[in-house]
């Protein structure tokens, strides 16, 4: 199957979801498969509700069963009171996305109490709401992740994407919700290591992972025996191993206020590691009333760190494209794609 990247995918599934067809979203651990439907959701307008295909028996899928009856005189019948996690238009809106996680890792007679939802939309007497529509998503087999083999049926019911994690996408949004620009930089220096999937190993490489040691740097000890534990029970040891190293390098930038406060300060450097890491301690204090100074430094950088720093400058704050510094260095820079 041809991979996609999350852009694209969000306008695959904004397709399928205006269109009314269910889409499934493949790939490995920790690779953003959640967020999507999400982010699609918030950009629509849309309610979502979500829940784990695999925490569902077959019955509970159907149902709690109990005794109906039309009127005091007629004949009682057995219905279904669906699980309150499917949406009814009256509590939780007219539209939205219904999203099944781990649809994958549901055993197969789960999958095929679904078929009746992915196919129909209904399930015994429930139906869903017209503005409503289903996405899935889930592990592949290859990525060792207890998941049973999707029935033939179920798979025909739905529109497939496999998400390949892309390192552009993955600095604009970690810019945009504060990762540590340290774990930024490390990314970019080593965009292999943005995601490396290893069965053998408990822990490693993922954007999810990322994201934690971002959240572990915040209250890491100063300790680099400490911090080399607390990454590696994240990512791995070899990618934990490569992170401190990088981190010692990045703990050599000068005082970065000081030199955007006086451009002059700074004296060019070759290091390939460092020049990452000042690139996005630079953009991370980006702001109107400091931007005439900061691209005077990023004009003291070469053109691939200068792309580096605007991409960040900008990732956190679009309407910086307007300010006369940055639209000069983009008319300067017309053959580099922002």
């Amino acid at each position: 199957m041809q991979t996609i990247n999350p852009q694209a995918l969000k306008a695959e599934l904004k397709d399928a979801v205006m269109a009314g067809y269910p889409a499934m979203i493949w790939g490995g651990p920790g690779i953003g498969k959640s967020d999507i439907p999400a982010q699609v959701a918030a950009e629509l307008n849309m309610n979502i509700i979500d829940f784990r295909a695999n925490l569902f028996d077959p019955v509970d899928v159907r149902g709690i069963p109990y005794l109906a009856q039309a009127s005091a005189e007629s004949t009682k019948y057995t219905s279904w009171a669906v699980p309150d996690v499917f949406p009814i238009a009256e509590r939780d809106g007219d539209r939205g996305i219904l999203f099944i996680d781990e649809l994958p890792t549901a055993p197969p007679a789960t999958q095929n109490a679904f078929l009746q939802l992915l196919l129909n939309r209904k399930l015994g007497d429930y139906e869903l709401p017209v503005g409503w529509a289903l996405v899935c998503a889930g592990n592949r087999l290859t990525d060792s992740a207890a998941v049973y083999q999707m029935p033939s049926p179920v798979r025909n019911r739905l529109a497939h994407y496999e998400l390949e994690p892309i390192l552009e996408d993955w600095v604009q949004w970690a810019h945009q919700h504060g990762i540590d620009t340290d774990v930024i930089s490390f990314i970019q220096y080593r965009p292999g290591l943005l995601s490396s999937f290893d069965a053998d190993e408990y822990a490693f490489p993922t954007p999810r992972a990322w994201s934690m040691v971002s959240k572990k740097l915040q209250r890491a000890n100063a300790d680099p025996d400490r911090l080399f534990f607390g990454v590696a029970s994240l990512v791995g040891d070899g990618a934990a191993g490569e992170f401190v190293a990088f981190k010692e390098i990045a703990s050599k930038l000068p005082n970065i206020d000081a030199i955007i406060k006086d451009p002059s300060k700074y004296k060019a450097d070759d290091n390939p590691a460092l020049l990452y890491a000042l690139a996005n301690a630079i953009a991370a204090r980006a702001e109107e009333s400091k931007m005439d100074n900061i691209m005077k430094l990023a004009n003291k950088l070469i053109v691939e760190y200068q792309v580096v720093l605007v991409k960040g400058c900008l990732a956190r704050n679009k309407d910086l494209r307007q300010h006369v510094a940055i639209r000069n260095w983009i008319t300067k820079n017309a053959n580099v794609i922002l």
